[in-house]
């Protein structure tokens, strides 16, 4: 009886492996999950998108994306879900957890292929490169890597022109029973602010996403606070936000100057560029050496 219920368990896995070694030496796969929002968004500017079968959560763009079958978040990767869309490839970056459920498709016979996820204009141009030689489309590759070059040159070069002293801003991942988790050296948050010509106080500080104190961020001190929606969310909303003791005691919270951005923000694309200069332009309508407040609530609320 226990050979019988483990033999049924595992079958599917079994049928599955026999599928994916017979599509193993395909000069060109067809049906791919993309687990990743870059990666989602690479094969969409490659024009692969009609392989596609299947993404993760993060893979919000172009829109078209949502009406992919859904794989769950990156970070919480199963393997049923993977395996029921019937994937010829996986792509995924070395973001991707659980790394348990990636070896466990690997040794079902998945062709999986992790992508390095560096956070750099060179990062964004070594992914695509690699996912353009995956899918045999790498002179499109090559094109698409040149066009992101010259956006980015274009618009850092547009920064410098400025001749502005940095914004201090920081990137809150959330708002929790009074604790900030706020991004630090080695995140993705850090390194777009870094490119959008903004200082992030706690560059220095902070590794990736750490819980800081009332008196670290009042110290601190930032011009601005940049988050997301859900990070708001956490915080009972922007205005509730802007209440918090240590925040009221800041630039940002006196001059109301909090930003929520699109999670797509994160996302190292091809539209790298792009979402910079949105940045930059935002931080900027309003700079906070002239005492105007930067008003979001109009666009929270909608």
């Amino acid at each position: 009886m226990l050979f019988n219920h483990l033999f049924k368990k595992q079958l599917p896995l079994m049928v599955f492996a026999l599928l994916a070694s017979l599509n193993a030496h395909s000069d060109s796969y067809q049906k791919i999950v993309s687990v990743d929002g870059s990666i989602t968004e690479i094969l969409y500017a490659l024009e692969q998108q009609h392989r596609l079968v299947g993404r993760d959560t993060t893979s919000i763009w172009p829109e078209e994306a949502k009406d992919l079958p859904d794989v769950g978040y990156m970070r919480q990767l199963s393997s049923e879900g993977l395996l029921s869309l019937q994937p010829d490839l996986i792509l995924v970056t070395d973001d991707a957890q659980p790394q348990s459920v990636l070896d466990q498709l690997q040794a079902a016979g998945v062709n999986v292929h992790i992508i390095e996820n560096d956070y750099s204009l060179q990062g964004v141009q070594k992914k695509i490169l690699s996912i353009a030689r995956i899918v045999e489309q790498y002179e499109k590759g090559v094109e698409l890597v040149a066009s992101v070059e010259a956006e980015m040159m274009t618009i850092q070069d547009s920064i410098k022109a400025q001749h502005q002293e940095p914004v201090s801003a920081i990137f809150v991942l959330g708002i929790r029973n009074g604790s900030m988790m706020v991004a630090g050296s080695g995140s993705r948050a850090d390194a777009l602010l870094r490119m959008a010509g903004l200082h992030n106080p706690f560059s220095d500080q902070v590794q990736n996403y750490q819980s800081v104190s009332a008196e670290a961020l009042i110290q601190a001190n930032p011009d601005i606070i940049i988050t997301m929606s859900q990070g708001a969310e956490m915080g009972g909303g922007i205005e509730q936000v802007l209440q918090d003791p240590a925040i009221r005691l800041t630039r940002a919270g006196q001059k109301k100057n909090v930003l929520v951005v699109d999670a797509r923000l994160l996302s190292f694309g091809p539209d790298l560029p792009a979402q910079i200069e949105d940045l930059y332009q935002q931080v900027n309508l309003n700079p906070s050496n002239n005492k105007k407040p930067l008003d979001r609530f109009a666009a929270w609320n909608e």
